[in-house]
């Protein structure tokens, strides 16, 4: 299976709260971007954290890849990598829009088996990933998609 760990895009700071956090107009720009070179993978899902920043980056992941859109509550910037590793899908090829730290120590994680360290992803750069089932150092680092 292949597994898009994406972080969302260029997101603004005037909102009420961190969860509210809209994407900017260079954010949905970075997210179709790296959206439109993800299409050749066939994704059938993307989950999405529930904040709003990453719900529009699933969004616009959902629509270029012509795909179904759903919420994963443990994605948020500070959830446990091992947390998500057990609520992820084992078959199906699937992205995930989240943030910082997230995205990196989940991909650390993945395929080093080391959660607390892994790359730095900029807004809107998503990691591609190989494996067979989810699991700690068990997924092939493919490539990093910017936009």
């Amino acid at each position: 299976m292949k597994l898009i760990i994406m972080r969302h895009g260029q997101a603004s700071w005037s909102a009420p709260s961190d969860q509210e956090r809209p994407l900017t107009e260079t954010g949905q720009q970075e997210v179709l971007s790296t959206a439109s070179k993800l299409t050749h993978l066939g994704i059938s899902r993307v989950f999405a954290s529930p904040y709003l920043r990453a719900q529009q980056s699933g969004r616009i992941l959902a629509e270029t890849l012509d795909c179904t859109l759903e919420t994963l509550g443990c994605i948020t910037p500070d959830d446990d990598p091992m947390a998500v590793i057990s609520e992820l899908p084992t078959q199906g090829n699937i992205a995930l829009a989240s943030h910082m730290p997230l995205v990196g120590s989940l991909t650390g994680l993945l395929c080093e088996g080391v959660g607390n360290q892994g790359p730095g992803f900029m807004t809107g750069n998503a990691a591609v990933l190989e494996m067979e089932l989810p699991g700690p150092g068990l997924a092939t680092w493919v490539e990093m998609i910017k936009p």
